[in-house]
């Protein structure tokens, strides 16, 4: 009984010890394994925030450099550009100095021949010219390169308009080419309207055209010549040192003389050396309808010995 006591007891005792070794056995791990653990400080919060700012910081410097070489990036953009337009206007400006040499060795050039010229002048100036030579039919001259009908187209002119027709056919026949012609009355009215203010061309075929109009011409007239010669003169007064002018009529129902002449004259006179240029003629038609007066042949004999001209009266 006493032995199964003493067994009992030492069974206790064993089981007690073994427990509490046990536990000091788990103390002793738990401090080994906490002196291999990681650093607490890696977690502590303090830390944290400082790596997180020095993260931001490098993200920010990150993006500082590159918004900087961005800004880089554009400036040498902006430099090739600069560069590019410099490089365009210095062709530009290589080419207009082409240019200007270009114009002025022409500019020389014209310089020269005008000189050449002016001295030829000068040389022909020293030497008496010629006279020119005149061609004259008839009387009439006949070395104008524009001719002008003044016709008067009244009633009495309209009884003998065949007569008329083949004067100015005549006339036009003595004049085999000239630059342009034209046929107005004596108000100053041009035969052919679309020809107006401007020379009808020189050809066969407008000659023969001008003809057949003015057959079928009857525009009435005052039997007054002075106001289709100063229409002439001043429409026509580009051409009047080329111009001959042929006055065609059988009376004049106008006033005085001297004043029209006076008028014409000056009308027909150049700016520099007053002479007169255009060549003013009178074709003086004999009509059993008009009263025997002579006042057309007065005055157109005048106006022709005034500007260069000729009278002649026709018959039959």
């Amino acid at each position: 009984m006493s032995e199964l006591r003493e067994k009992r007891s030492n069974f206790a005792s064993t089981s007690f010890l073994d427990i509490i070794a046990c536990g000091f056995g788990a103390v002793v791990l738990l401090v080994l394994l906490a002196k291999d653990s990681p650093d607490h400080s890696v977690y502590d919060a303090q830390a944290a925030t400082a790596q997180l700012d020095e993260l931001v910081a490098e993200m920010t410097k990150r993006d500082d450099a590159l918004s900087r070489i961005r800004e880089i990036q554009e400036e040498i953009a902006n430099e090739k550009t600069r560069i590019a337009l410099g490089t365009e206007i210095i062709d530009l400006t290589e080419q207009n100095l082409d240019d200007i040499d270009h114009r002025i060795s022409e500019y020389e050039q014209q310089v020269a021949a005008l000189k050449q010229s002016m001295n030829q002048v000068s040389n022909e100036e020293k030497t008496p010219a010629p006279s020119p030579k005149i061609e004259n039919v008839g009387g009439i001259p006949v070395d104008r390169k524009y001719v002008i009908f003044v016709i008067d187209t009244s009633g009495s002119m309209q009884a003998i308009w065949q007569r008329v027709m083949v004067q100015v056919k005549s006339l036009l026949e003595i004049h085999p080419k000239v630059e342009g012609f034209q046929i107005i009355n004596d108000n100053g009215s041009h035969l052919i309207s679309a020809y107006a203010r401007r020379w009808i061309p020189d050809t066969p075929a407008r000659r023969a055209s001008a003809l057949r109009s003015m057959n079928s011409w009857t525009a009435m007239s005052d039997s007054d010549p002075v106001p289709g010669i100063k229409a002439a003169l001043k429409i026509y007064s580009a051409y009047r040192k080329d111009l001959s002018i042929y006055v065609m009529g059988d009376e004049y129902s106008g006033g005085s003389y001297d004043v029209v002449i006076d008028e014409i004259s000056k009308l027909n006179k150049g700016s520099k050396d007053q002479k007169n240029l255009a060549r003013i003629h009178g074709i003086g038609f004999f009509n059993p309808l008009t009263p025997v007066n002579g006042r057309y042949s007065i005055l157109m004999r005048e106006v022709a010995r005034q500007n260069g001209g000729a009278f002649i009266a026709v018959a039959g």
